[in-house]
């Protein structure tokens, strides 16, 4: 006896109400489809269905049965899934959205070497700071850097996305590094205004996040502009940690305020379900993920 076919044989008779009509379903014949729920009932050692000439009706055993037959039944069909699309090659055409700055400095470049791996995806990459609805656009994948409010998408966290308080040696120089948050009220502030809440940084202050409101002449929403505004000596900001490793390390730029740092951003993959999760999809996330976490350490 097969359990699971005969299990789906009596959750088909439940759900059509008659065995003619289940075994049309499940393309058996009514005498196989009847003779799967008795080798079932007799497994059980009860009995399942009242059976008349007119009618079926459930057991109290059977109710129980087949409130938990329906949930086992899905959970073995997603695990055949699941193992027949890792044992399938990845293929098709993969349509990625990220943002414009991370996807031009981290992503694009990684695409050579993707399709290369994997010769039968093609890629549509779309580049762009709004915001994608994956579904409604039919993306399969989007990078996102973010806190990531709760979605019913699931996501998969690449790598860290630290943001560093930061400017010029020769501004620390002229105007002094602030060593508490409430010193930036004395300081010149960039604003990036991809941030939310962009004029008020927030921080870890007596075990709680406390928000300081900062102000300066200079406000853009393009972290690669505040960068260079900051290498000029013209300001303090928020800028993240992809975006100034090398002037970190070259002494261009250091931080500040590091103890009192408030942000929990990360770069995920978003993508629609785990169910039925197409190779293309998994071979790409798990590519990004590998790649990013080694160039993340930088950040």
């Amino acid at each position: 006896m097969n359990l699971i076919d005969c299990m789906r044989a009596f959750s088909a008779v439940v759900e059509t109400g008659s065995f003619t009509k289940a075994g049309d379903r499940l393309n058996l014949s009514k005498t196989l489809t009847s003779k799967k729920v008795q080798a079932l009932e007799a497994h059980l050692g009860t009995r399942l269905l009242n059976r008349t000439t007119r009618s079926l009706s459930l057991t109290e055993a059977g109710h129980l049965f087949h409130g938990r037959c329906g949930q086992i039944l899905e959970d073995v069909e997603e695990l055949e899934a699941l193992i027949q699309n890792q044992a399938a090659s990845p293929r098709g055409r993969l349509s990625v959205t990220a943002p414009t700055t991370f996807g031009e400095m981290f992503i694009a470049p990684l695409m050579p070497a993707f399709t290369e791996k994997f010769p039968e995806i093609s890629v549509d990459l779309n580049l762009t700071d709004r915001h994608i609805d994956l579904v409604d656009e039919g993306f399969d994948v989007a990078v996102r850097i973010s806190d990531l409010a709760d979605s019913a998408l699931i996501a998969r966290k690449l790598a860290p996305a630290p943001i560093h308080i930061c400017a010029s040696i020769g501004y620390f120089r002229k105007y002094g590094k602030p060593a508490h948050p409430t010193d930036l009220e004395h300081h010149r502030c960039v604003i990036d205004t991809n941030f939310q809440n962009a004029s008020s940084w927030p921080f870890k202050l007596d075990r709680e996040i406390r928000s300081v409101q900062v102000n300066g002449p200079l406000a853009v929403n393009s972290a690669r502009a505040v960068k260079d505004i900051v290498l000029a000596g013209s300001g303090i900001a928020l800028i993240p940690g992809y975006m100034i490793a090398r002037e970190r390390r070259e002494g261009q730029l250091e931080t500040a305020l590091s103890d009192f740092n408030a942000f929990n951003i990360n770069v995920y993959a978003l993508y629609n379900s785990k169910r039925n999760l197409a190779p293309k999809v998994r071979a790409f996330v798990d590519f990004l993920a590998d790649k990013l976490s080694e160039t993340a350490t930088d950040w």
